[in-house]
């Protein structure tokens, strides 16, 4: 047996909640720490600007002389980085500083007293640079100076580091917490379902009576349409309850009677009697195992399966098939059969078998209570519209005004009939008949009955 690999509901709705989430919450963190790398960068920018003008001015206060150690250590305690410098003169003279600066990229466009960042190596480490040309007015440096301050990166990364693990672990415990009441969110929401369940399951096999239980809205629809299949599924049991029932009563007489039939002709003193009742045997045994055919036939087409047996049918040559069958016993009855029919071809879609059977309980009942002793019965069959129309006449006394409105039901016939029948033909093909979305009239009067069948042609295009 295949496994049933579907997704619980719990499983999907956390799963198209915290899925999204989750993206949502990668996405922000990307974003959180570009804009954390950008704001520091600026923050670092602003600072080193800043200590350019400290390290510009000092040095000229001081005549060239290079920065104290102090303020160096002051510097580089506070940034956690390396600080270097180096001024030139407007000849390009070293004044004070580290020699060898990190060059400024090519085709940089130099202004005055803006100041130009980029990134470098510098002894193998990478480095922020700032730089920048300013004008100053002193007896030992009258003019413009270019000014490279650089500074080591490991603080800086260190802060971004911190940030963007701050970042992450406040995302992560929002995460956390979203999760957390979104799983108790859904256990609370599916809790209704939760309990539809364990109470479906505290049901045993039999019990298929309607469910009376307070749902939310979105379920109550699901819960209307189990209570409507149980519904049917007790009128489909109650049906066939009966049908087994009535099934069993129709055979009970027939086999008792075949039964007692057999033991008198066990009984006969002489060969004619035997014989006789051995006729008798024989003529209750057919109608035995018509009646088995028929109930047969109705417990396969109340299954509504009949409609994967449909095929394309020529309903003339089918009717006059029907009709050879009965030629012989309309014969011994002294009934005239007759099929009035001017088109050789009338397609329909249908059921071979099911069709068959349906027109020949109509002819049937026609033989049976109909012209019981003679008599007359018109078949005639012609298309109408859309529809192909098999009418079954017969000349005989009709059926009695209080008993029309019951005639297709099942095991249903006239008590004070002379002929008994099982009742199920005209039932069993008012049914084949509707199966084949067609429809089945009956018509009656003290001048006879007439059946008329009506069924969809299959179109020329088709």
């Amino acid at each position: 047996m295949r496994e049933n690999n579907t997704f619980s509901l719990r499983s999907r709705l956390l799963f198209v909640i915290i899925i999204p989430l989750l993206i949502i919450v990668s996405i922000g963190t990307v974003a959180l720490y570009f804009d954390s790398q950008k704001k520091s960068q600026e923050i670092f920018d602003n600072l080193l600007h800043t200590i350019s003008q400290v390290i510009l001015r000092d040095a000229v206060l001081r005549d060239g002389d290079l920065l104290t150690e102090q303020l160096l250590e002051t510097l580089t305690d506070s940034l956690n980085d390396q600080i270097f410098y180096q001024v030139r003169d407007e000849t390009n003279t070293l004044f004070v500083g580290y020699s060898n600066p990190p060059e400024l990229p090519t085709k940089t466009d130099i202004k005055p007293y803006q100041p130009i960042y980029y990134d470098s190596i510098y002894r193998d480490q990478d480095v922020r640079v700032i730089f920048s040309r300013e004008f100053i007015s002193t007896k030992d440096i009258p003019g413009w100076v270019n000014i490279y301050v650089w500074q080591t990166r490991l603080g800086q990364k260190e802060l971004l580091l911190e940030l963007a693990s701050d970042a992450f672990v406040t995302m992560l415990i929002m995460l956390l917490s979203t999760g957390l009441c979104v799983w108790f969110g859904v256990q609370f929401g599916l809790q209704p379902l939760l309990e539809l369940q364990a109470a479906i399951r505290k049901r045993s096999a039999d019990d298929i009576s309607e469910i009376k239980r307070s749902v939310p809205t979105e379920v109550s629809s699901l819960l209307k349409s189990m209570n409507s299949l149980f519904s049917q599924l007790r009128q489909a049991f109650t049906e066939k309850d009966d049908f087994i029932a009535n099934a069993a009563h129709q055979l009970r007489n027939p086999i008792a009677g075949i039964q007692s039939q057999a033991e008198a002709a066990e009984r006969s003193k002489n060969l004619e009697s035997m014989r006789s009742r051995v006729k008798d045997v024989a003529e209750a045994a057919k109608k035995t195992s018509r009646l088995t055919q028929q109930l047969l036939s109705m417990e396969h087409i109340s299954q509504r399966s009949i409609k994967s047996e449909f095929k394309r049918l020529n309903l003339v040559k089918l009717t006059q098939e029907v009709l050879t069958k009965f030629a012989l016993r309309a014969d011994k009855q002294n009934v005239y059969l007759s099929l009035d029919c001017k088109d050789s071809k009338l397609f329909i879609q249908g059921s071979e078998t099911f069709l068959s059977e349906a027109i020949d309980n109509l002819i049937d009942n026609a033989l049976l209570y109909g012209c019981p002793n003679g008599g007359l019965i018109q078949v005639s069959l012609k298309a109408d519209n859309n529809l192909a129309e098999l009418e079954i006449k017969d000349d005989g006394n009709g059926i009695k005004p209080s008993l029309l409105p019951n005639v297709f039901d099942r095991f249903f016939h006239d008590s004070e009939a002379k002929s008994q029948g099982s009742g199920l033909g005209l039932s069993i093909a008012k049914t084949i008949i509707e199966l084949h979305e067609g429809n089945l009239t009956l018509n009656s009067n003290k001048k006879g009955t007439s059946l008329t069948i009506g069924l969809p042609l299959i179109k020329k295009s088709s």
